[in-house]
């Protein structure tokens, strides 16, 4: 008897996936209700557990299966420390802005971020550039998503599959769960792909250790081969060590995806259990995907950069079967559809409530077959762009992540500081944004001057001046007066 194509391997792995994924997707769907506030946050009723678990499954993109190995293949150990310390502070800004986020929503009704934003602001323009926001810089991080399973689908098939037409598989397949049953079946689904990524990728770290020898001998063969790989000076300055450690608190709770999910808490209890679950836990699992990308520096010295994102499904098939490489590699497909999934259901509820709803008077059950068929069109906006994405994983989302954290000072004003004025909001917002678009141009054209930078990430300068701004404008202006 002939042995199986690779392409047939992948394909009985991946439909064995998809069925499961889409079983628990009907299962929530049928436990659930078609109303806005059930499709959108799951009824306000997710417990502890499990709301953790989605929190972390959610922020767990294909970045984390491919462009986090990929940084890690290019600096070294250094990068660890330069991703988990700042994630570790997470929980911080769960307490900070999750708990009060959650208070509002259930007291005011809120389902999206920016109705949170509009209603306490009394602004209505503040609502809307807010909103804005955080659809233009989703949208590129959402092309990341289809375009990693791509990249996973091609290398373990060895070009069997196309990468393209394998992320429209996938996407196909996410939207009819989501089309089903909304947030509920995102939660539900995010424990099936978050248990499975987590278990594969730990798959992934034993198999090619073994295939390399064992940790010891690897950890030998890496000091003695590539001795940079442990040094911070020269792969990791300290201001970009400390950009990132302040970058991620301050982004995070800013995806849009991340922010609607502290709406879907059963209670307050549930968000400060997922602060010290977050901390204590996330950082430990980000150590598998460092130690691949730094070891594939062994089999694979010279990987071009771009290449280097696959370095995950390179050593597999370097060191596993094909039958275990794509069981493991499912975890990366998990990844995708845990984040693609939350992050077309955010961006639906955004257009359809604070875009649609606030033009035109909307019935609730026309505002819920809106935001269904939102879903559709974004998935597709989501695949144009991941037919031809630019530069690496990690360079596309790191540009996504700064225009998110400008949103960061308004956010936290608006909850904490009696004294903030709209006006000053949006001065702060548009000076953010035209700043984070002039580094993105200057970057483009030769690099972003030292003047501005110093050293640092490009978003702490950005986020800094916006924080200013917005001091400043509050308090000239006064506090705000009734609307």
């Amino acid at each position: 008897m002939e042995a199986m194509s690779p392409t047939l391997i992948v394909l009985a792995v991946l439909t064995l996936y998809l069925a499961g994924s889409l079983w628990v997707g009907w299962r929530s769907w049928r436990q659930g209700a078609a109303t806005l506030d059930d499709y959108f946050v799951a009824s306000r009723r997710i417990s502890p557990l499990v709301l953790f678990c989605t929190l972390a499954a959610t922020n767990f993109s294909a970045f984390f299966f491919l462009g986090f190995a990929g940084a890690s293949y290019r600096l070294g150990w250094p990068f660890y420390g330069l991703m988990a310390f700042g994630t570790s502070l997470v929980g911080l800004s769960i307490l900070l802005l999750g708990v009060p986020i959650y208070k509002l929503g259930k007291a005011k009704g809120y389902l999206t971020p920016p109705e949170l934003i509009t209603g306490e602001s009394g602004s209505q323009m503040l609502g809307w550039l807010y909103g804005a926001v955080l659809v233009i810089f989703t949208l590129p991080y959402l092309a990341v998503q289809p375009y990693g399973a791509g990249l996973v689908l091609e290398s373990l098939t060895d070009g069997g599959i196309d990468g393209f037409h394998g992320a429209v598989l996938l996407t196909g397949v996410m939207l009819i769960y989501i089309w089903l049953g909304g947030m509920r079946s995102s939660v539900w689904t995010d424990l099936l792909q978050g248990g499975l990524m987590l278990g594969l990728m730990l798959t992934a770290v034993l198999v090619v250790m073994q295939g390399l020898g064992g940790f010891g001998t690897v950890g030998g063969d890496l000091a003695a081969a590539h001795p940079q790989k442990f040094m911070r000076e020269g792969a990791v300055t300290w201001q970009v060590w400390l950009s990132y450690t302040l970058l991620w608190p301050m982004v995070v709770p800013m995806f849009p995806q991340l922010f609607s999910r502290f709406y879907i808490a059963e209670s307050d209890k549930a968000l400060r259990t997922a602060a010290w679950l977050y901390p204590t836990i996330v950082p430990l699992l980000f150590l598998a995907p460092v130690l691949l990308g730094v070891s594939g520096n062994l089999d694979f010295p010279e990987l071009a950069k771009a290449e280097s994102d696959s370095i995950v499904p390179i050593l597999l098939l370097e060191h596993a079967p094909l039958w275990l490489a794509a069981l493991v590699m499912t975890g990366a497909l998990a990844a995708f559809m845990s984040t693609a999934d939350s992050q077309l259901l955010a961006m639906s509820s955004i257009l359809t409530r604070d875009i649609a709803a606030s033009i035109t008077e909307l019935k609730e059950d026309e505002q819920y077959s809106l935001g269904r068929w939102l879903v559709v069109a974004l998935a597709i906006v989501g695949l144009a762009l991941a037919y031809d994405p630019p530069d690496t994983i990690f360079n596309v989302v790191s540009q996504a992540f700064t225009g998110l954290a400008v949103l960061f000072p308004t956010t936290v004003a608006l909850l904490w500081w009696r004294h903030t004025r709209s006006e000053a909001c949006i001065a702060s917002i548009l000076t953010g944004e035209t700043l984070v678009a002039w580094t993105y141009l200057a970057a483009q054209g030769g690099g972003i001057p030292e003047w501005f930078t110093q050293g640092f990430h490009p978003s702490m300068p950005i986020i800094f001046l916006s924080a200013v701004i917005l001091i400043v404008g509050s308090l000239l202006l006064g506090k705000d007066s009734e609307t």
